[in-house]
């Protein structure tokens, strides 16, 4: 999910996040791994606030990914720590 968030496998930048998260990587070397953590916090806990079944993977899925693509887009979001949702892994 990371990966295709980021679009990290082509090789022409298509998605504005990328370049906010290549960014970041370039200034923290930890920057992906922290952003999987968060990532699987979120996803985790909405899953739970939604009560969601295996049926509803996708849609935890893509939600996760639209709440993490909103918060690497703040301003005032520069390093992964500041996203909102960094919040859940303390």
């Amino acid at each position: 999910m990371i990966m295709q968030m980021l679009d990290l496998e082509s090789t022409k930048p298509r998605t504005f996040v990328r370049a906010v998260f290549i960014q970041m990587l370039s200034e923290d070397e930890w920057a992906f791994d922290l952003l999987y953590c968060v990532a699987f916090v979120v996803m985790d806990k909405q899953w739970l606030d939604k009560n969601a079944t295996y049926m509803e993977f996708n849609d935890v899925l893509k939600s996760t990914r639209a709440q993490l693509e909103r918060e690497l887009l703040l301003d005032d979001v520069l390093r992964i720590e500041d996203m909102p949702s960094y919040g859940l892994l303390c």
